[in-house]
């Protein structure tokens, strides 16, 4: 038995004993942000290698599809390349765009379009797109517009809305739980990293987290508990929220400490890993993953 087969089955075994499928968002170690469909083809081959089944697809690699109608001039074909090779590969896609404008709708109805057609699970978002006015109408605005979009499309995938980690911005958990609520076809999206910048260090102990899973299984329901979606990585934060993601080693937040509330609430779905090493991160703390896991 190879190096190699090894390491997979390793990877394998972490993610049935933890009930989520694990990734890494954007790229590859080789190749950080995806641009490409090659690219793209490159990088999922490389998970299915070390036994990854999840990847985050950025914004960047659709740059040229300005709208739901550019999908057909070139693009659906290479759309359906991914699709297949991920099906293939049993790697569940998700799309995320953070930086939507005041004017979203074309980008909403593109980018819904697209992982519908790739079979994505979700369209990840920042709710933070309409900057420009106090939040609490903000919120009813992003409410109001992803209704209106959604009603006007036929979409497999949902819109995940994820918790941002600045103060200032509409995406606290009480704002993301508010806006699943008042919407169809959303999840949320938990970034553990900006609920802790938020916090400014929020997230100490166990206590911390399971505030978080006893909030979000209570405003949502049970069954968000069976196909939840997080984020996790380093980051550093001062008195306005997140200032940048760094390296997990550098930051004080507990990988361990959420895995074992994860484990404790019966937690199953998706763990995304930001880190600047991609896979390599998840394979270099492979031995303790295994012990939290056991």
């Amino acid at each position: 038995m190879t190096m190699d087969t090894i390491i997979r089955k390793k990877v394998l075994k972490i993610q049935e004993r933890l009930g989520m499928r694990i990734g890494v968002n954007y790229g590859s170690n080789k190749i950080p942000v995806v641009r490409t469909t090659n690219q793209t083809l490159e990088v999922l081959r490389d998970l299915y290698k070390v036994g990854l089944k999840a990847f985050v697809l950025p914004k960047e690699q659709f740059a040229g599809i300005s709208s739901a109608s550019d999908l057909y001039k070139g693009y659906y074909g290479d759309l359906l390349k991914i699709r297949d090779i991920a099906n293939k590969f049993n790697i569940e896609l998700a799309l995320h765009h953070p930086s939507l404008s005041d004017q979203p709708d074309e980008t909403l109805k593109t980018f819904c379009s697209i992982a519908s057609i790739m079979d994505c699970r979700t369209f990840i978002i920042h709710p933070t797109f309409y900057s420009n006015m106090p939040q609490d109408q903000a919120l009813r605005l992003v409410v109001y517009k992803i209704n209106e979009i959604i009603t006007g499309l036929r979409t497999s995938a949902k819109i995940g809305i994820e918790t941002t980690g600045r103060v200032k911005e509409l995406g606290s958990l009480e704002d993301v739980i508010d806006i699943v609520k008042r919407t169809r076809d959303t999840e949320p999206v938990v970034n553990w990293a900006h609920i802790h910048a938020r916090g400014s260090g929020a997230l100490r102990g166990e206590d911390d987290f399971r505030r978080v899973f006893d909030k979000v299984r209570a405003e949502v329901g049970q069954s968000w508990l069976h196909n939840a979606y997080f984020s996790f990585s380093g980051v550093s934060y001062g008195p306005s929220g997140l200032i940048r993601h760094i390296p997990l080693s550098e930051s004080d937040i507990s990988l361990k400490t959420m895995i074992r509330q994860s484990i404790s609430f019966g937690a199953k779905g998706t763990l995304i890993f930001e880190d600047p090493q991609k896979e390599k991160f998840i394979l270099k703390i492979l031995e303790d993953l295994g012990d939290m896991v056991r």
